[in-house]
Formats: C-alpha cells, structure tokens, sequence
C-alpha cells in the first residue's frame, strides 16, 4: 500500500470517527421527554397528566431553564407531536394532536326525561363552543383527543368530561344530567356586561371586584363607579361615589363595608372612591327586595366584602396613577393566622397633574376656594391630600369556627391659605377641612352542624367633618362639625331545614349618636347640639328553592323598635323568582324600609362650601324618620350569549325633607317634610362573544315630590332624570382590553326667575321672584368615555398592567346643576355648577 493510500485510508477513518461522534452526541443531547417533564413539575410546581403510551418513545432536547412555564410548553408544543392544555393553572393535560375530529352529544334531564337546551358546551383554554339546541343536541368540530369540555347550564351542576370518551364511541353519546338542588342561591347570568358581574336569582348584582374586566373610563376597579354600569344606578352630580339609586339621594343608600356601616364613601370630595379595591372579594348591589337582616338605605344597599379567606402563600402589590399611589398585601402567618393589608395616598400635594387639575375644578367650583379672585388684592394658595388604609386580621380556629378582625381609616384634609396685601400690612389667614371615616368590626362565623350555622359581629363606626373658616375681610372665624357615631352588635342563625328550605333570623342592635356644633367668635355664637337613637331589630328570612329549581322566593320580615319614640317599625321583605324554561325568567320583589338618619344642607356656604351636607338624627317630629315602600316586576331573557332584562317599578319615600333634598330656589330656606313617589321602567339588552361585549340600557324615571305645605304641592323631584341611555362595548384582544361607552340623558329640573319681574324689593332684604318649582330643565347631558389596560409579566413571578382611560373625551360642556344669586348691583347673577371636562389618567401596577 503506497503512502497516498495510507493517508486516504486515514483522513476516512477520522472523518467517520468525527461524525460518529457527532452524531453520538446529538443522540446524547436529546432524552426521553418524561424525565424532561419531571424535571419541569419540580421546577415550576405543576402536574403533567398523560397516558403512558401517548408520550413513549418520544424525546426530545431539553429546554432551557431560564424560560418561563408558558415558554417551556410552546417550546414541547413545537418540538414534539403533543397538545398540552391547562386543565387549571397546574394541572397540564397531555394528549396526540389529533385535528379536524368532530363530535356530538344529547343532553338529557334524568329527572323528567326531557332534553336540556341552552346549555354551554366549551372546549376549555379554545374558542370553540357550542350551545344545546330544543331537542338537547350539539356537536362541535375541529377537536383534539383529550380535550376537556365544560357543560354548563343555569339549572344543572357543571360538568367535565374528556373528548376521548366522544370519540372512542364513535357516535353521539347521550349525557343525563341532575338537576341542581342543593344551591339555593343559583346565578342567572354571569359575565353581565362584562367579566365578573354576576346577576343572581335572589335579585341581587354582585361584582367579583379584582376579576372583573374593563368599564369605559375605568382603569382601576372603582368600586363605586362600577356600580353605575347597572340600570338605575347613576350619579346626577358627577360624582362616583355620591350614587343615585332609583332616583334617591346618595344618603338614602346603605353602605356596607364588612357590615359596617360607613356614613362617607369618597375622596376628592366624591370624586373617588374611598375604598382600596385590591383587598375586595365582592361587591353586592341591591335596589329591592332587600334581605331584613340590613337596615336603614331606603333607596338601596351596597355591601362591600373583603376578601374572606387565608392565602396559600403571600401576595400583594402596587401601583399609581395620575392621582394617588398605593400598595397591598396578602400575608399568611401560619395555616390558621392570615394578615391582609393596603394603602393608599394622593400625590396631588407632591405634584400636579393634568388629572388632578380637571378634578379640582371640579370639586371646588363655585365655592369659596375659586372665587376669592373677586377680592382685590387677595391671593391664596391650598395644599390638599387624602389617604385611607385598613387592615384585616384572620384566625381560624379550625375549619368549622372562624375569627375576622377589620379595621379601615380614611382621610380628606385641604387647607387653604387667604393672603390680603396692602401698602402697609399683609394679613393671611388659614381655613381647613378635614373629613374622616373609622370603622372596625370583629366577625365570628361558627359551624355547629350541617345544618345549622351562626354569626356574631360588634362594630364601631364614626364619621367626621371639621371646618374652620376665616374671612379674608374681617377677623371672623366659623368652626363647623359634624359627627357621627355609631355601634352595635348583630347575631344571625342559619338552618337549612331540607333541600328547599333554608331559614335566617338573628337580632340587631345598634346606638346612634350624631353631634352638630357651630361656633363663631364675631359676633359671639357657641351652639352644640346631640342626639341619640338606640334601635333594636329582630328578623327572618325563608329561603325556599323548587324540586325542578325553576321558582325561588326569599321572603322576610324585620320588626325595628326604637327607644326613644317608643315605635314600632315593621318591614316585610320578598324576592322571588320563577323560570318558565332555560331562557325566560319572570322575576318581582317588594319591600318596606326605614331609616332614622339623613343628611341636610343648611346653607350653600357650609364647610367652606365644598362639603355642604351634614348628618342629624330624626326626631320624630319637624325630622321625621323616613320610610319607603318599593314594588318590581320583570324578566330576564338569556339565549346564544344575548340577554335582555326588562323591569318595571314603583318606589314612594316618606319623611324627606325640603333641607334634606338641598333646593335652591324659593323653597331653599323653608323647613317642611313631604314625600317623593318614583315611577321608572328600566330596559337593558347585552351581547357578547368570547372577545365582545357590547350593551344598551334605558331607564325612564318620573319622580315627583309632594310637600303638602307648598304651593304648588306636587312638582318634580330634583333627581328627575326622565330619561337616561348608555352605550357601551367592551373588546378583548389577546393581553389587552379596550372600552369605549356613551351617556345620554334629559337635563335636571331646574327653577328659573320670573322673567318680567326677577326681583322682589323690599327694605329688608331683596329677593328673586321664581317660576313655578322645577318647571324647567337643563340642556340634555352627553358624555364619551374611554380606556384600555395591556397586561404582561415583568419576570416569572411579578404581573404587570398599564392602562390608560380619558373621561369625557369629546370635551362635552355639560350643566349638572343652575342657581341664582342677586348681586351688590341688585342685577341677577346666573351661577353653573359644570361636568368634569376632557381627563386622561395613566396608571401601572404590578403584583406577585
């Protein structure tokens, strides 16, 4: 063998050895694909289920661990010949990509051997979907084996069952379902407008505050505003968390947070609300048909409840926007202690923004704050912030007896600052208001039995305002407070007597103190004046479900007696329910209610002019205690994802006052009491899709006040809104969320001067010659929202958000309210409390 031979030979032999070796060593990067799936279960604390032999034999390179879960299951969805899908968060389905099957069932009710339609049947993490037709058949398309499908139906449980066992059998399957039974509080619809507001059979609205999505002009989950999506709920004034249910006046609601009462629900004067919702578990909103166990809110009851449970490991938060930063936390301190707690601060006195400058011409319009400019050589500065914070404290002592502690602050403080400059002296002086809301309550739930369970809560709850005002003119000081005290304990008892029957009573008392105190040193006037109201409440409830669960009626009773009148107050309560078939619904509710505290405007002026109601006590005489009577009857219609609720009612209050509803016209300085009777239908239809939801709503108010003392005695309420129609739409795409909503609705009755004769001269002091009260309106209001949040990961363990929203985008001028002032030139001064104009808002958040 010559010498090039020999070299060939050996440049052959090297050449095979390096792709031998080569090739070994791609053998030897890949492994088998169910050690690659061990090693992710420890890794990110999940669960792969799989058949043995849908994974054998396949391998795969391992992936790269700094790669998140989502990551690593694309990374096996495009190396290998498998589906995975997300049974749960972590629990991952493992299964052969099998396309283009299809499948078909027929859903039957076992109980009276008639097929089920409208019932839901969803491929889950898909958009594929199908709803039963009238014979209980469906059939879907385009399916993977071991897939999962979610039945779902208002009158049946919801089930779970796995593609293969369509497919193995080759033809359509019969599904006998139950009927539901055990749940007395069935849902009727879920999703309504959007995620996470949920109507229920026994009436109510309940908003899953931190899973619910977008609402035009809403970035962050304002518990108040959220609620004036819903027919008759909106704000006449603007504000968010000063709330018109029905046509009543915002101090007509009861507002509960964690059972207790709170007498003040907003920041910025109303323009935001007072609690922090990153800690709420839900929000219930109720406007008839009120369960006995709650006083007081002649008008409707909103309950706040913070989240109930000890989490599994910490968790909290943080963000900001335009007007405040805050932050929040879950902490559990063993299984059976939990910790939660949250902030919240303004960042107005730190820094100027366009949001906060659109909301202080908002809140301080026409009062003192904005027209000191008319005094010559005046000049003022101000420096406002609020804040609130709670914390909540859970021990269960074992899974049946449970302890709650809740506490919660909130604060509104703004000092104003008058400076009169002269040739020879500079004079300032420092007016201030401050508003604040302690509640703390302790909860103890109990579970004797199945059957029988209780609650015991006490509470303490008090409200102040505190103003001091300074005339720039003069050395004149004016204290004005108003305080607000309540406690009381509650005791409830629940039995579930059968199936159908569940029974509440339980027995409440509470002792309410309200202080108003006034004092001025030129000329000298001290006046302090308390009252107090003990009440004591007995009640109960049935609770009763059919057989079928088609009729459901909630029917009560609530026996107030109050200590210091020596009266009785009964008030019987029923909501019931009654579905004709899967779609159509019939519903009614009726109900009596008292309460014995109102809120009053003395003079436009008060505390500073920008806080102007406050809080006093019935008397039972000049103040009576107010009561109202409210009847309903409506229907839901629920098929193919469209809803339609229609209802009409009628609503009559008794023992309003004319300082109570707050005129300003010839009645402002007239004490008397009267009446308002309501008389409104309330229209709504929704439609959506697994990405759009888009809705219109129509309320038709005609509320009318009847003063027997007036002339004329009957004329329009304040709060007449003859006609209201909102527009909205909601639209998902991937990470993000877009909505955009329109409001439309007739002007406020208003009381103009008499136009030959505006003013009535007299030696003593002129006065304005008005039409007849409430006889004319104000130009219709007409305001465009819009906002948008995208949603992404900062790293494997902390979410993100940033989102954007502008209120009244199109810069609309609307007028909330008109009065009228005589002036020193003895002319008419014709004074417009304006809408909020064009406001953007920018927030971003992030949890773990």
């Amino acid at each position: 063998m010559n010498t090039n031979k020999l070299k060939y030979i050996l440049y052959l032999a090297v050449f095979l050895f390096t792709i031998l070796g080569f090739s070994q060593k791609i053998v030897k990067e890949k492994t088998a694909l169910f050690k690659l799936l061990a090693v992710a279960e420890k890794q990110y604390q999940v669960t792969f289920t799989y058949a043995n032999q849908t994974i054998d034999s396949i391998q795969v390179k391992p992936y790269n661990k700094r790669l998140t879960l989502n990551e690593t299951i694309q990374y096996l969805k495009s190396n290998t010949p498998l589906s995975f899908t997300f049974l749960t968060s972590t629990n991952i389905l493992i299964s052969k990509k099998l396309s283009n099957l299809s499948i078909c069932g027929n859903l039957i009710d076992i109980a009276i051997n008639k097929p089920i339609e409208g019932a839901h049947i969803t491929v889950l993490n898909t958009n594929i979907h199908a709803i039963s037709n009238a014979k209980g058949n469906f059939s879907i398309n385009g399916i993977n084996e071991n897939q999962v499908l979610e039945i779902t139906h208002i009158s049946f449980p919801t089930i779970y069952l796995n593609s293969t066992d369509f497919l193995v059998n080759g033809a359509c399957i019969t599904i006998s379902l139950n009927q539901n039974i055990e749940i007395l509080n069935e849902v009727v619809l879920r999703n309504y407008l959007t995620s996470g507001i949920t109507i229920k059979t026994n009436g109510t609205t309940t908003i899953d505050v931190l899973n619910s999505g977008i609402l035009p002009g809403l970035i962050e989950p304002d518990i108040l505003q959220k609620t004036q999506a819903l027919p008759g709920i909106s704000s006449v004034n603007e504000t968010v968390s000063n709330i018109n249910i029905r046509g009543g006046t915002n101090d007509q609601n009861l507002l509960l947070w964690d059972g207790i009462k709170m007498y003040h629900s907003g920041h910025f004067f109303g323009l935001i609300s007072a609690f922090n919702p990153y800690l709420v578990d839900n929000v219930t909103i109720i406007k008839n048909g009120t369960n006995p166990q709650y006083n007081d809110g002649v008008s409707g009851t909103v309950i706040i409840e913070t989240i109930d449970k000890i989490s599994d490991k910490p968790s909290g938060g943080g963000g900001f926007n335009l007007l405040s930063a805050d932050l929040f936390a879950q902490i559990p301190i063993s299984k059976k202690i939990g910790f939660q707690f949250s902030a919240r601060r303004s960042i107005t006195d730190l820094v100027s923004t366009p949001t906060f400058e659109q909301y202080f011409k908002k809140a301080f319009q026409n009062s003192k704050i904005t027209t000191l400019s008319v005094v010559e050589n005046s000049k003022s500065s101000y420096d406002f912030h609020f804040n609130d914070y709670s914390f909540k404290i859970l021990y269960d002592f074992n899974k049946n007896h449970k302890l709650r502690l809740s506490f919660l602050n909130v604060d509104n403080k703004f000092y104003f600052n008058e400076f009169l400059l002269s040739e020879t002296i500079t004079d300032s002086k420092t007016s201030e208001l401050e508003q604040s809301n302690i509640a703390t309550g302790v909860h103890i739930n109990s579970k004797w039995s199945e059957k029988f369970k209780t609650m015991f809560q006490t509470y303490y709850t008090r409200y102040n305002v505190y103003a001091e005002n300074f005339s720039l003119l003069n050395d004149q000081r004016l204290i004005q407070v108003n305080e607000v005290l309540e406690t009381g304990i509650k005791l409830n008892a629940n039995y579930k007597y059968n199936k159908n029957i569940n029974l509440l009573s339980g027995y409440h008392f509470y002792e309410l103190g309200i202080t108003n105190k006034e004092d001025v040193n030129l000329p000298l006037f001290i006046r302090t004046i308390k009252k107090v109201i003990r009440n004591h409440s007995f009640y109960g409830e049935l609770n009763y479900i059919s057989n079928n669960n088609r009729t459901f009626i909630n029917g009560g009773f609530r026996l107030n007696y109050i200590e210091k009148f020596g009266t009785f107050i009964a008030e019987p309560r029923i909501q019931a329910m009654h579905k004709i078939n899967a779609s159509f619904s019939v519903k009614t509710a009726g109900e009596f209610k008292s309460q014995n505290a109102t809120q009053i405007i003395d003079l436009q002026e008060d505390f500073l002019g920008v806080e102007k109601s406050r809080w006093i006590l019935a008397d039972n005489s000049s103040i009576p205690i107010i009561q109202s009577k409210q009847a309903s009857l409506g229907f839901h219609y629920k098929k193919n994802n469209l809803f339609i609720d229609l209802e009409g009612f009628y609503k009559f209050v008794n023992g309003v006052t004319t300082a109570n509803q707050g005129f300003q016209n010839q009645y402002q300085f007239i004490k008397t009491s009267g009446s308002y009777t309501v008389k409104g239908i309330e229209f709504l239809i929704n439609k959506k899709t697994s990405t759009f939801s888009t809705w219109f709503s129509y309320a038709f108010n005609k509320n009318d006040y009847h003063f027997k003392e007036l002339s004329p005695s009957i004329f329009p309420n304040n709060l007449d809104i003859r006609h209201r129609i909102s527009f909205g739409n909601t639209y998902n795409y991937k990470k993000m969320e877009f909505a955009l909503g329109l409001l439309w609705r007739t002007g406020k009755p208003h009381t103009s001067p008499i136009e030959n004769n505006p003013i009535n001269f007299n030696s003593i002091r002129n006065s304005i010659n008005y039409n007849s009260p409430n006889s004319e309106r104000l130009a219709s209001y007409f305001r465009a929202d819009f906002s948008s949040t995208y949603k992404f990961n900062f790293n494997e363990k902390i979410k993100g958000m940033v989102g954007v929203s502008v209120l009244n985008f199109l810069n609309t001028k609307n007028i909330l309210n008109t009065h009228y002032k005589i002036n020193t030139e003895n002319l008419i001064d014709v004074i417009n409390n304006t809408s909020i104009s064009a406001t953007p808002n920018i927030t971003l958040r992030a949890s773990f």
